[in-house]
């Protein structure tokens, strides 16, 4: 009988044993983690023995921040081992906590019987009190009756004063410290109370499995690689420049802080910092449609309230502070300690840094310091004084980022020597590019603005004029040359019909800016001092009042 080949071969197929399946459950260890601003990249391994045939492999207690479209599974094992399926999926664990709640419950009963004796020893000690004040009394009321006969002895008062004395001082004593292991005692119970009603609240967990399908020809090893996205994670960027005692460079120390609130703590993890931002995504952003319309009439609305000009940014007030320093004993000579850097891959488009040895952060939201690179960077300063704002002259200095990557935003601390002059706001720094820091004020740099005279007149033509006039010191008081660059303004006129003018006596501004800045560089010699004067002349019609003035 002719049987076609398509049946026989159901036949063969559904007469056959049915394959074996392996159903494993694994868990996952953290073994690396690249970080970026916002969040992780982390790679996962773990080791099973798969059986011939079909595996079910589970990996376990993942965190429920894991985002599933960025799961990737790799694995190596026997010949003939192949990955068929992958699937994410939550579970909600049913925590056995009863066994725990019931512990806590007998600490708590056995602290709260302590605290019962701890009740019954402080109502003996009050008893005794009041047995020895009533013999204090007693003894009162018999050495009065005994004045009116006889006095009494030294001894017998010293007998009766040492008695009384002594007890109340050992009751009293005796409560004190009463009261403090009373209050060891509730401290622990109410920790205990608390760790149970946490406890019993935990009852339902949530976390998340990758099922991983592996056929297998014959048993043996596999280890499974995960890598996966990881959300509330990332790194930020901070600075210490420390400017040298001649002021001819400065060390800049590169640090990140990590942190990460995922739910599982990193134990030994080769961290990578990556300045890559995948929350951009990789593609430009597109174009919309730019339309042209003549708009609809609308009701007139009332302008909301203009916000404040933002004020330029002044580093905080400098605070002196001694920076500690760890120096070990050793019989070689003394040497102040390196720091570990990163090693640094530069990309296309972004730049890693790769710490060397394994580190450790926990999952609380806690910051964890590394430093990425340590650089002299050659440094050119400058004095910066704005005396109609304050006295004094600002120290800056002017840096070049000499690192084949940019620096990124961050808060950056600044120290001249040991002293710690303030902090700022790193801005973004390309590779090459320069940027200025300051560095506080110097004491021995004096600079001050006096106001010589004001003076109103009527103009020629019947206008007004307004004239100011001022004075300013410089005076170097330092052992070496300096340079003092004063800024000053004048008045931006807001309408045609008002001139504004500045007269010079001698000493002409070197910048002159739009935004009405003006600003003299004066160099100085050690102990030189100089000063020069300048009017501001405002010109405008006359019984017409100017705002500003």
């Amino acid at each position: 009988m002719f049987i076609p080949r398509l049946l026989l071969l159901a036949l063969l197929v559904t007469a056959a044993p049915a394959a074996a399946l392996t159903s494993l459950e694994t868990t996952a260890t953290v073994t690396s983690v690249t970080a970026y601003r916002d969040r992780a990249l982390t790679q996962r391994t773990a080791t099973v023995r798969l059986k011939p045939g079909t595996n079910l492999i589970a990996i376990t207690e993942l965190p429920v921040l894991l985002q599933d479209d960025s799961v990737r599974v790799d694995g190596t094992g026997p010949a003939g081992a192949t990955i068929t399926g992958i699937e994410v999926r939550r579970r909600h664990l049913e925590q056995t906590a009863e066994k725990r709640v019931r512990e806590l419950e007998n600490e708590i009963r056995d602290l709260e019987r302590e605290l019962g004796k701890l009740d019954a020893r402080k109502a003996g000690v009050a008893a005794q009190k009041n047995f020895v004040e009533a013999l204090r009394t007693a003894w009162s009321d018999r050495l009065s009756k005994e004045l009116a006969v006889r006095r009494p002895t030294t001894a017998e008062l010293n007998e009766v004063m040492g008695f009384v004395g002594s007890n109340v001082t050992r009751l009293d004593e005796q409560g004190r410290d009463i009261e403090t292991d009373k209050k060891q005692l509730k401290d622990r119970i109410d920790a205990l109370k608390r760790r149970k009603n946490e406890a019993t609240g935990s009852q339902r967990k949530e976390s998340k499995v990758v099922e991983v399908v592996v056929e297998s020809r014959r048993e043996g090893p596999f280890t499974l690689e995960l890598s996966a996205v990881v959300g509330q994670t990332g790194w930020e960027p901070a600075y210490d420049v420390r400017l040298a005692a001649d002021g001819t460079s400065a060390e800049l120390i590169y640090r990140a802080q990590v942190r990460q609130q995922t739910g599982e703590d990193w134990q030994n993890v080769n961290l990578t910092l990556s300045t890559a931002r995948p929350a951009s995504g990789g593609a430009p952003p597109e174009l919309s449609p730019w339309r042209l319309f003549f708009p609809r009439p609308l009701p007139a609305l009332a302008s909301p309230p203009s916000s404040p000009r933002p004020t330029p940014f002044v580093a905080q007030k400098a605070v002196r502070m001694a920076e500690a320093e760890d120096h070990a004993e050793s019989a070689a000579e003394e040497a102040p300690a390196g720091f570990q850097t990163a090693d640094i891959d530069t990309g296309a488009t972004s730049v890693s840094f790769r710490i060397p040895k394994p580190v450790s952060i926990t999952a609380d939201g806690s910051r964890h310091g590394t430093v990425i690179s340590v650089d002299r960077l050659p440094v050119a300063t400058d004095y910066v004084a704005v005396p109609k704002l304050a006295q004094g002259a600002w120290l800056t200095a002017e840096l070049t980022n000499k690192a084949p990557y940019p620096l990124l935003p961050g808060e950056i601390r600044i120290f001249t020597g040991a002293t710690f002059t303030g902090s700022a706001v790193m801005k973004k720094v390309a590779a090459g590019e320069k940027f200025v820091l300051p560095f506080g004020t110097d004491d021995q740099i004096i600079v001050r603005r006096e106001e010589q005279k004001q003076h109103r007149e009527a103009g020629m033509f019947g206008g007004s004029r307004m004239t100011y006039r001022y004075r300013v010191i410089v005076e170097n008081l330092r052992k070496e040359r300096r340079t003092v660059t004063v800024r000053d303004q004048l008045p931006l006129a807001e309408n045609s019909e008002i001139k504004v003018s500045l007269e010079e006596t001698g000493l002409k501004p070197d910048e002159r800016k739009d935004d009405g800045t003006i600003a003299w560089k004066l160099t100085l010699a050690p102990g030189e001092k100089r000063e020069f004067t300048f009017g501001i002349v405002v010109e405008y019609p006359k019984d017409r009042v100017v705002v500003g003035l």
